[in-house]
């Protein structure tokens, strides 16, 4: 009697890590439930506005100060990598948006840039933006997806 008891304790204790795992992948896919209602709203105006045929306001977007920015990256001793993440690609975003050349392709005299070059910048620019994303300001946690999403193979061995 006593060792089926034993038995059946031993069999009722779950490994809680695989339930652990599965909770913290549900919070770094989710998204705020706030923030999607909001998104959510500001997307049936849009879709009431087109079906009624009335002209749909955009907010004016700030100017990006394109010199500032890069003067803040160079001096961004005191810079988070989240901080200096962020400005790298509102940095890019703002060259993009003023007709410049990509800044993650490579480029240089001798260099002819290929359609995989585009298609990298692009790959590397979104990546960078969902690690940003999902840090929602909070640098340990940035680091903690980059580590896991960027592979290193600059290894010496």
């Amino acid at each position: 009697m006593q060792e089926d008891l034993e038995k059946r304790n031993e069999e009722t204790v779950v490994d809680n890590t695989d339930y652990i795992d599965a909770i913290k992948e549900l919070k770094q896919n989710s998204v705020d439930k706030a923030k999607y209602d909001a998104l959510r709203l500001e997307n049936k105006k849009l879709l009431e506005a087109v079906v009624n045929g009335q002209q749909v306001e955009q907010e004016a977007q700030p100017e990006v100060d394109i010199d500032q920015l890069r003067k803040d990256l160079v001096n961004s001793d005191n810079m988070s990598n989240l901080q200096y993440v962020t400005k790298v690609l509102e940095l890019r975003n703002a060259l993009l948006d003023k007709g410049y050349e990509d800044p993650f392709v490579p480029q240089g005299e001798k260099i002819s840039a290929t359609d995989a070059d585009y298609a990298t910048a692009h790959k590397v620019a979104t990546a960078l933006q969902e690690m940003v994303d999902v840090a929602d300001g909070d640098n340990n946690v940035f680091l903690n997806e980059f580590h896991r999403r960027v592979k290193d193979t600059n290894i010496r061995r």
